[in-house]
């Protein structure tokens, strides 16, 4: 009868524990709208994204996402752009030691400047949005 009892209320302890669980907070990730619109309110843009870079640092995703923002401005332009990165890493008795050689060709007709309009994080991906838009 001991042993009848200690089952059931470890039963009931059991039920009791798994009756409700608390709703899992909801997070909201709303994108502004230029991202999928970059020409509104009159402004010719273009969209950049980048997510995390190989150092793990902001700064570089954010200039990746400028760049490419750029390529995109520069595409509906008509203005074509070479950008050539090489680096070099070696490694000898425990020193190392590194080399970036960088070398961009333009060519164009006419320049076009631009200004970051606007930038955001999507927070469930970490990656960043950056609006470019032409002067």
């Amino acid at each position: 009868m001991k042993n009848f009892l200690l089952f059931a209320l470890l039963l009931i302890a059991l039920l009791a524990g798994c009756g409700e669980q608390p709703s899992p907070t909801r997070y909201v990730n709303q994108e502004p709208s230029w991202i999928m619109n970059p020409n509104q309110d009159g402004k010719n843009g273009a969209i950049g994204v980048a997510g995390v870079t190989y150092d793990q640092r902001v700064s570089s995703q954010r200039k990746l996402a400028i760049t490419r923002a750029l390529d995109e401005l520069t595409l509906q332009k008509g203005v074509k752009v070479e950008l050539t990165i090489s680096k070099e890493e070696s490694l000898a008795h425990g020193e190392s030691t590194s080399t970036l050689n960088e070398k961009s060709d333009y060519n164009a007709a006419a320049t076009i400047t631009a200004h970051i309009e606007k930038v955001w994080q999507n927070k469930l991906t970490n990656e960043i949005y950056v609006w470019m838009v032409l002067d």
